[in-house]
């Protein structure tokens, strides 16, 4: 958290007609217990007023902003004989990231305690939260609404708030990020390098750091940059895809990993992932098309899905997808917020709402709780076994099969795809039967026994129930056990 350029932030916040709540300028007293205060108060001002740092400066007049220079020495500062900074930490909760420079201006030196706001929930010194009201330091009890307020903005940081990189110049941003490629894809096309730069800011994934340059979010690094890996925060969150030459991970053909933002390679890591589950060309309508062996649209929501619904700050894994002979298998880190038998119908939950958006601003993936429906009806269409939705130690894993044929699919497999068109019918308000589930299951109308044998497994599972307790058989309707 170093200052790029400390003469150019002081020149910046001078320029202000008066004080900010997210910084403050005092002339030549070092109270510890004062600024242990001030700490406390401007870190939760800079939340309020949603910036990424506050300042505590010395040598600096509050009424005009002259620089008069100072005594004080923050780093050497001692409370009976332990290092301020040292002792500062004991009595902050939470910790905060704290950085003390010093710079001289016109020979006079100034102090600087550059302070970084705590994103879970207020900072407290000795136990009591403070902030600014204007320019005075007050209790932060005293102010329900403003607390009601950090709180709020506290629990809703995400990582991709955080900060992939700091202090670069506009052409070092156009150097490492494809800039005109994501707004292209997120603003509209033809938009000038001022105006990129302008939107980035004005939408949080760029911050003007006060000092002439920018900070980097991991948000927009995720998305855009050229090269994942030159950000250690994101480095290892470039996906991977793995091709075997069997249905197990003896012999693997292929391991490549992706480097690119999400925004911009999304389309391209589709379209290599779609050519590897490609088999021979044939000939519809006389147009000459090559054969898919799952459905596009099942592929493209559950790769999506897999890097917008990642834990971001799980270290050493990454997304990856795994093609064998007779599967697919889709890993994130993180396991689903969701119970996986309620992916279908259960409200949608994202740890990353930001870069959700992001993709389906950019028509990546579908609208918000619309994308394992249509993969499912996709599959369903497709007459293919349903997929399995896992969680396997602290990752999320959907494994996709290439089996069509009723003969080919097992028990599980049955009761499966009956629990899962059981859940989408009855979104559809249209409650499943043995006509539906045999059309999903590719089963002829003479095959109704069977249909009612998987119905029966599914039944006993605990998956679906009967709509009715009195019904029929002929006319028998099913709902899944959450109805």
């Amino acid at each position: 958290m170093a200052l790029a350029d400390p003469e150019k932030l002081i020149a910046t916040l001078r320029s202000h007609e008066a004080e900010a709540e997210w910084f403050e300028f005092k002339k030549d007293t070092f109270n510890p217990e004062d600024v242990g205060q001030y700490i406390s108060a401007l870190a939760n001002s800079a939340m309020l007023e949603d910036k990424r740092h506050s300042y505590l400066i010395f040598g600096i007049t509050n009424n005009g902003h002259d620089i008069i220079g100072t005594n004080v020495r923050v780093r050497t500062e001692k409370i009976g004989g332990e290092l301020f900074e040292h002792w500062i930490t004991r009595f902050l909760s939470p910790k905060i990231n704290l950085a003390f420079e010093s710079c001289t201006i016109d020979g006079k030196r100034i102090e600087i305690i550059c302070i970084e706001p705590a994103y879970d929930r207020p900072v407290k010194f000795r136990n009591i939260a403070y902030v600014r009201i204007q320019s005075i330091k007050k209790r932060l009890e005293e102010f329900p609404e403003r607390e009601r307020t950090l709180w709020n903005l506290t629990s809703r940081y995400s990582f991709e708030d955080g900060i992939a990189a700091s202090h670069l110049s506009k052409e070092e941003i156009f150097a490492r990020f494809h800039c005109k490629r994501f707004a292209a894809a997120i603003y509209g096309p033809n938009m000038s390098d001022e105006n990129i730069l302008y939107s980035l800011v004005a939408d949080g994934m760029l911050i003007d750091n006060l000092q002439g340059g920018y900070d980097i979010s991991n948000l927009f690094a995720i998305a855009a940059a050229r090269n994942l890996h030159e950000f250690r925060t994101i480095s290892h969150k470039a996906p991977r895809i793995i091709t075997y030459k069997g249905n197990d991970r003896l012999h693997g053909i292929d391991d490549e990993i992706g480097q690119t933002g999400y925004v911009i390679t999304f389309p391209k890591l589709l379209d290599i992932v779609l050519d590897k589950i490609s088999g021979k060309e044939i000939f519809v309508h006389g147009i000459r098309k090559r054969e898919r062996f799952y459905p596009e649209e099942a592929v493209r929501e559950f790769i999506a899905n897999a890097l917008i619904h990642q834990d971001l700050t799980a270290v050493g894994s990454r997304p990856t997808i795994e093609i064998f002979k007779d599967k697919i298998e889709i890993t994130n880190p993180g396991e689903t917020l969701i119970d996986p038998d309620r992916l279908i119908d259960a409200p949608a939950k994202s740890r990353n709402e930001k870069l959700a958006d992001l993709m389906r601003r950019a028509g990546l993936c579908e609208q918000r709780g619309s994308g394992i429906d249509r993969a499912l009806w996709a599959i369903e269409a497709a007459v293919q076994a349903p997929p399995l939705f896992q969680r396997v130690e602290g990752s999320t894993v959907v494994t996709m099969f290439r089996a069509t044929e009723f003969g080919a699919m097992s028990k599980e497999d049955r009761v499966r795809a009956c629990y899962q068109h059981a859940s989408l019918r009855k979104l559809r308000n249209d409650p499943m039967s043995n006509s539906t589930l045999r059309t999903r299951l590719g089963l002829a109308k003479t095959q109704s026994s069977q249909a009612s044998n998987v119905i029966g497994d599914t039944i006993d599972a605990g998956l679906i129930k009967p709509l009715d307790p009195n019904q029929g058989h002929r006319v028998a309707r099913y709902l899944p056990y959450w109805a």
